[in-house]
């Protein structure tokens, strides 16, 4: 038998709710699907409560917490917009999805969703006003470019990875050009 870390039980996990969701994800489920016992379950969490929280966890650390600091490493803030787009488009799924219908209905789901949106829209608006200064003009921008992230995966069908691109490819285009006006007044 195969041992499982914390980080098997939650990437896994992660991809379950997508696919099932949080209904499905019982400690029953994820002990048949990793092939291992309910001890090896409670060798990592407490409870399915615990469990659900630390997937919660994850997925902020890794699609919010990592997209930030892999952002971060550009140069510039054009640089570091055009990193996190790039890292956005190549992970583009339906967890988004799947963790929105979460936070409908479980008050702890709608806390993590609430912080994660909070926290993606202050970064996204502290990176607009490096790339142009307008406080006012970089919250509409932010806006903008997270509503495209969300609406894109909430579509029937939802827009592939190549759609998301052209999307933010053009709001990249039409920012610029908004730049290049205002820099004529």
């Amino acid at each position: 038998m195969t041992r499982r870390t914390r980080e098997d039980w939650l990437a896994e996990g992660l991809t379950f709710l997508v696919r099932e969701g949080v209904e499905a994800v019982t400690i029953d489920a994820m002990c048949n699907l990793l092939g291992v016992t309910k001890g090896s379950f409670y060798h990592h969490f407490k409870s399915r409560h615990a469990y659900l929280e630390a997937l919660l966890q994850y997925w902020e650390d890794e699609y919010t917490g990592k997209f930030i600091a892999f952002s971060l490493e550009g140069e510039t803030p054009v640089e570091q917009i055009q990193r996190l787009n790039g890292l956005v488009v190549e992970t583009h799924d339906t967890s988004e999805v799947a963790i929105r219908a979460w936070a409908q209905t479980d008050p702890m789901a709608h806390e993590f969703q609430e912080r994660v949106d909070q926290r993606r829209l202050d970064f996204l608006v502290e990176l607009q006003v490096k790339l142009h200064g307008d406080a006012v003009l970089a919250r509409t921008m932010a806006q903008m470019v997270y509503a495209i992230l969300i609406g894109s995966a909430q579509m029937m069908p939802p827009a592939s990875k190549t759609e998301l691109a052209r999307m933010y490819d053009l709001i990249g285009q039409l920012t610029l050009r908004k730049i290049k006006e205002m820099e004529a007044e």
